[in-house]
This record gives C-alpha cells, sequence and structure tokens, in this order.
C-alpha cells in the first residue's frame, strides 16, 4: 500500500513537471510569420478570433484555399459568411467549410480529406496557442507527408493565465501524444518535440 501512495505520488509529480514545462514552452511561442505561403489554410473553430486571422491570412495572399473545419450544423452559410466578414467573390471562389468534426480529432480527419480532395501539398494550421500542441499531433497523425506551419492566434501574457484549462488541454495533449506514440509507432513527433510550436 506504501508502495503504491510513492507510485501515485510520483506519477502527479511527474504530471506536475510536465504541466510547466507544457506552460513555459507555450510562453517561448513566437508570434507567427505570414512570409511563407501554403497552399492552404486550415482554421479549426472555436472562437472568432480564429476565423479572422485566418480570412485576413488569405487576403493578403499566404494561400489560395481556406477551409473550415467543425462548423455547428445550426450555422448557415449566410450566418458564417456573416461572421467572416469577407467579400463575396472570395466566399465564392475560395472558403469551404465542413460541419462533421465534433473535436480535435475529427478536425484533423476532416482537414485530411479536403487535403486529398484539393491535391493540397502544404497547409498552415489556424487555431488557438493552447490548442496548437495537440491539434498539430492529430494532424500529423493524419497528414504525415503534408508540409504543415503552425499558425497561433493570441499571444501569451502572464494575467491570462487559466491554469485550470491549461490543465485539462495539457491532459488531452498527453493523451493523443500517448496514442500516436502506441498506435503509429511514434513516427509521428509531438508538436513542441518538433518545434513546431515555434511559429514559423
Amino acid at each position: 500500500m506504501k508502495y503504491l501512495l510513492y507510485l501515485i505520488m510520483a506519477l502527479i509529480l511527474i504530471w506536475l513537471f510536465g504541466l510547466f514545462y507544457f506552460i513555459y514552452a507555450l510562453s517561448q511561442v513566437a508570434l507567427p510569420s505570414s512570409d511563407e505561403k501554403t497552399d492552404g489554410i486550415v482554421v479549426l473553430t472555436g472562437g472568432s478570433s480564429r476565423l479572422q486571422e485566418a480570412v485576413d491570412l488569405l487576403e493578403k495572399g499566404v494561400a489560395a484555399r481556406l477551409f473550415i473545419s467543425g462548423v455547428n450544423t445550426n450555422v448557415t452559410d449566410a450566418e458564417l459568411h456573416a461572421v467572416l466578414g469577407s467579400s463575396e467573390r472570395l466566399v465564392d471562389c475560395c472558403i469551404e467549410s465542413g460541419t462533421k468534426a465534433q473535436n480535435t480529432v475529427g478536425n484533423a480527419e476532416e482537414i485530411s480529406e479536403w487535403v486529398t480532395r484539393r491535391h493540397i501539398s502544404s497547409i498552415r494550421v489556424v487555431t488557438s496557442l493552447e490548442h496548437m500542441p495537440r491539434a498539430m499531433i492529430e494532424m500529423r497523425r493524419n497528414m504525415p507527408d503534408i508540409k504543415m506551419i503552425a499558425h497561433p492566434v493570441g499571444q501569451w501574457r502572464p494575467e491570462n493565465i487559466r491554469f485550470m484549462s491549461l490543465a485539462r488541454e495539457y491532459s488531452k495533449f498527453l493523451v493523443s501524444l500517448l496514442r500516436s506514440k502506441l498506435f503509429d509507432g511514434g513516427a509521428t513527433s509531438s508538436h513542441m518535440e518538433s518545434k513546431a510550436v515555434e511559429a514559423e
């Protein structure tokens, strides 16, 4: 019983150390650059700032196409276009969306289908700063041969730290990382391991 208690305490300490490293790694992420172009931009829904950033990148000519993954099925095209605030020409020619994804795993699968359908070889991934590590793991699991540029939205500020939210995200990140190592034979490197956490 004593050894079990020691084991539990050790696991908790390891988890806490990993969490603080996770937070530290996020704090070191530089502002993303839009200098390098890609075939497409993909954005994982979850906040209007992500959508606006993705549209801004498209309008700057960083990529020729934009795919929005995980759009709520109750949202009409007109409502989505109103949120995007983009021109009708750009919406008609260059912006697509998917409604099948319910989580990050689903996002990666939905985006993979779009990438295959559109014969895309490189993408810029837009999501929140804290979500990016897990998103990149799932993306690389589904699209190991696609070039990806991480484009996190939101700057790191110590006063904005939401410990419980980060703890939940870190735990989900660990699950994704463990799954990739166990079921993909370690072929997929984590976002932080590959330094994809640094905006290119």
